[in-house]
């Protein structure tokens, strides 16, 4: 316990508690439901600016695609990487369940970045 002529050194800051981290990972868990609307914006967004609309008749050129799926990417995957970050925290703090968040967005952001890599390629080959 503290008395009232102690203070914190400048810059200090408290560590949260395992619990506290397991819910910020879930709730990153839960941030890739807006991301995968806004990475959706983004990636449409740029693609039409740099002169391809969505629905055109041809495909994308590859540096399009690049440009456009790039930022896209990373506006998806980055509540994965804040779940794993407070995941892995909690787990550290003594709390294994803050794993099990950081495997569903994992699992999810993969999924979501190897599907897109694969349409990628097929769209470049076809």
């Amino acid at each position: 316990m503290r008395t009232l002529g102690e203070r914190r050194a400048a810059g200090a800051h408290r560590t949260p508690d395992a619990a506290v981290c397991v819910r910020r990972a879930w709730w990153s868990v839960l941030g890739l439901v807006p991301s995968f609307a806004l990475a959706f914006l983004v990636g449409e967004g740029i693609a039409a600016a740099l002169g391809h609309p969505p629905g055109g008749s041809e495909p994308a050129e590859w540096w399009v695609l690049l440009a456009a799926g790039g930022p896209a990417l990373l506006v998806f995957v980055l509540p994965a990487v804040l779940a794993v970050h407070f995941g892995r925290q909690a787990a550290r703090l003594g709390d294994p369940h803050g794993r099990t968040p950081a495997l569903v967005a994992v699992v999810v952001a993969g999924t979501f970045v190897v599907l897109n890599l694969v349409s990628a390629v097929g769209v470049l080959m076809g």
